[in-house]
């Protein structure tokens, strides 16, 4: 069958898409009935792209026209905290780019993240995501670390990431490097299968206004200011603020449910050049807003009542970050950091203020052509206040928590140009597991400019949390037989040994052509004390009111595996107005527990949160008269977890118009596939939360710069 001609599918797309904005957003129902055919609209576009590149108009500056040379030498900083080119780097390294972003069509930094080749990104309701990398994924995925602007912004009471609450101004990120793999080395505890460090723009960079808004059926409303200015002749500052309203999501009937999420959030950023060798950045953000969802609990213990209830999470924090950079010479310089955050959350289950104190200092030196070393120190002090329930709650209610590390680093040339050695250690100690050692060495074979080979042998370890050592949760409650109320509950354990990592890596990075570009990386890891949940000797206690008998289960280190897998990813440059990207990984994870274990199904729960197969496929196309049309596509295959989740294969789509050079106007088109898809299904056996559908959904955008 011949295929339209791409200017008339074109037309009848936007017509299609105009349709629905004419009116108020609450029509966007008519919209949705037009769904499926927008979905085959998106489909016949993806088909033709070949004939839209063949007219003629000169091409809009676009990363989708820069070559590929270009993007291979992108500067990183996230494997050795000093800028070396992408192609140059002995891991398995992702870079987002801003362009990556912007033609995304994401409007969250977890929904950015599904593009990264071997992360494994689900909703699990409208606000809650599980994000992890080569396994261990689920609601607060502790093997993850993540940063913003050198700020580590994983919780101590979970070990894991309040994706809710992490957010900044998109059009303000350069960058968002993504480590597969142990990074334990640098960035200390947690960053044990990977790093994903959010590198948000200089503050020259954003001169001059932006303003956004937005609306669609899922995003009800959104809008966010910036503006960035000189002072005097060694300084720039920039400020912003936004705001978003988002919808529920829904059940498995269609109806909706109570995941709402709107949250408002300013900031700012100065850069200083003191000197000809000091340089300072201050910067910071607030935010405050709420997020609901459906939870399980104890209610109560007379009568004996456990049962799922909604509720709503008040959100709230800020913080405050500064930085000092000194250059002794071109072969020596220093970074002092220094940072302050609050968070405070508050919820039916659980309250929690936490302030956190972090210093680290770095010196890089070169010595001599061969030697090129980073060591540096750091120290953080986390201090929180809990409010409990009687489902939820932490002994001693009120904790503080000290960090010490330090950490030395050599890059060594044995060959120039071909061969280059990393040797790097990591001492911790923490309140919890004591004295850790994170050793790691890399080895780069570059034969040829544009291959590039790597192995990495890595040790990295997982601090225990405040839940996993002082956390109590009554899972239900029951009536015995002889009458007595009866709590089933999960004990922490107060000195808990850190889970660990060995991980071995290989990797093979290369332009085969000036239009095609490989990334492959390979992986076998060891995993030792891995925790399980350990039935223990029935009690009674008579607080709270009245006396009843627990059951309980406490921490216990009694699981040891192996996870291995590959992971692949592709660019091709069709032509120079289109972009194919590709992604796949496989994963396997072989978990098993001690003989003397009782949790004999901990093993297989764990395998289960994550995919053993994903893929995606991602197009950016420049069409004539400065429009823009992507596309991307993902297919996850089923999660054998606590309540199995089948594959499910998503469809994204944004077409965007560039009428001037200052404006933008685009519409996305996300979930094109289902009206609704479970992605994750059940957050874990104590089910914190309740997962619910991604909706299909629409919204339109405009961007103007001044």
């Amino acid at each position: 069958m011949a295929l339209p001609p791409i200017r008339d599918v074109l037309l009848l797309g936007v017509a299609q898409l105009r349709k629905p904005f004419g009116d108020h957003v609450g029509r966007t129902h008519e919209l949705l009935r037009r769904a499926a055919r927008l979905r085959r609209l998106a489909c016949a576009l993806l088909l033709v792209p070949l004939a839209a590149a063949a007219q003629t108009q000169k091409p809009a500056p676009d990363l989708a026209e820069t070559s590929l040379e270009t993007l291979m030498n992108l500067e990183v900083t996230s494997v050795s905290k000093r800028q070396e080119k992408l192609s140059q780097t002995a891991a398995a390294i992702f870079v987002i780019t801003q362009e990556d972003i912007r033609r995304s069509g994401a409007t969250s930094i977890p929904e950015v993240l599904r593009i990264v080749p071997g992360l494994q990104v689900a909703h699990i309701d409208a606000n809650k995501w599980a994000i992890s990398s080569r396994g261990f994924n689920g609601l607060f995925a502790d093997k993850m670390l993540v940063l913003i602007d050198g700020r580590t912004v994983f919780t101590p009471l979970f070990s894991g990431v309040y994706w809710d609450v992490q957010d900044t101004l998109l059009e303000d990120i350069d960058r968002i490097e993504v480590i597969r793999g142990p990074g334990g080395t640098l960035w200390g505890a947690n960053a044990v299968n990977g790093v994903i460090n959010v590198i948000t723009k200089k503050a020259k960079d954003t001169q001059g206004g932006l303003l956004t808004s937005g609306a669609g059926n899922q995003e009800r409303g959104f809008g966010a200011v910036r503006y960035g200015g000189k002072l005097n002749d060694r300084g720039y500052y920039r400020f912003f603020a936004k705001y978003f309203n988002r919808d529920a999501f829904a059940n498995s009937s269609g109806q909706k449910t109570v995941d709402s999420w709107n949250a408002l959030r300013g900031g700012f950023r100065t850069d200083w050049n003191l000197t000809g060798r000091d340089a300072l950045t201050v910067q910071g953000d607030f935010y405050n807003g709420s997020a609901g969802g459906t939870v399980h609990g104890v209610v109560s213990l007379s009568p004996p009542m456990a049962g799922s209830f909604n509720d709503r999470t008040h959100l709230a924090g800020g913080n405050l970050l500064g930085r000092w950079n000194h250059a002794f010479s071109d072969r020596s310089d220093t970074t002092l950091q220094l940072y302050y955050d609050r968070t405070d959350r508050r919820d039916a289950l659980l309250g929690a203020v936490r302030h956190t104190i972090d210093l680290d200092f770095d010196h890089h030196l070169a010595i001599g052509n061969r030697h090129d070393i980073l060591w540096g120190f750091g120290y953080r002090f986390s201090t929180d206040q809990t409010t409990g329930s009687l489902t939820f709650s932490f002994n001693p209610s009120s904790r503080g928590d000290n960090l010490f590390s330090a950490h030395v680093h050599d890059d060594i040339v044995l060959l120039p140009d071909r061969l280059r050695l990393t040797l790097g250690t990591k001492l911790e100690h923490n309140n919890y597991s004591g004295f850790e050692v994170q050793p790691n060495i890399r080895l780069l074979w570059t034969p040829h400019p544009h291959h590039a080979v790597w192995a990495a042998v890595s040790r990295a370890v997982e601090t225990p949390s405040r839940l996993e050592a002082n956390g109590r949760i009554n899972e239900t409650v029951f009536l015995s037989a002889d009458g007595t109320p009866t709590l089933s509950s999960q004990f922490g354990t107060p000195q808990f040994p850190a889970e660990s990592v060995l991980a071995q890596e290989l990797g093979y990075r290369a332009q085969l052509s000036k239009r095609l570009s490989l990334d492959l990386a390979t992986f076998y890891n060891i995993y030792h004390s891995l925790h399980t949940e350990e039935p223990g000797v029935p009690f009674f206690e008579g607080s709270p009111p009245p006396p009843h008998l627990v059951l309980p289960h406490t921490r216990r280190n009694k699981m040891y595996g192996e996870t291995h897998g590959i992971e692949i990813a592709t660019n091709w440059k069709v032509t120079h107005r289109w972009t194919l990207s590709t992604g796949y990984t496989t994963l396997q994870m072989h978990l098993h527990t001690d003989p003397s274990s009782m949790g004999s199904s901990a093993g297989k729960e764990i395998e289960g949160e994550s995919p053993k197969h994903q893929f995606h496929l991602r197009s950016q196309l420049n069409l004539p008269h400065n429009l823009e049309f992507d596309t991307a596509m993902y297919r996850v295959t089923r999660l054998a977890n606590f309540l199995e989740t089948p594959g499910y294969t998503r469809l994204d789509s944004r077409l965007g118009w560039r009428p001037m050079e200052s404006l933008e106007i685009s519409v996305v088109l996300q979930n094109l596939q289902d009206a609704r898809q479970l992605e994750f299904g059940s957050v874990d056996k104590h089910q914190l939360a309740d997962a619910t559908l991604v909706k299909r959904s629409v919204y339109g955008k405009v961007t103007w710069r001044f």
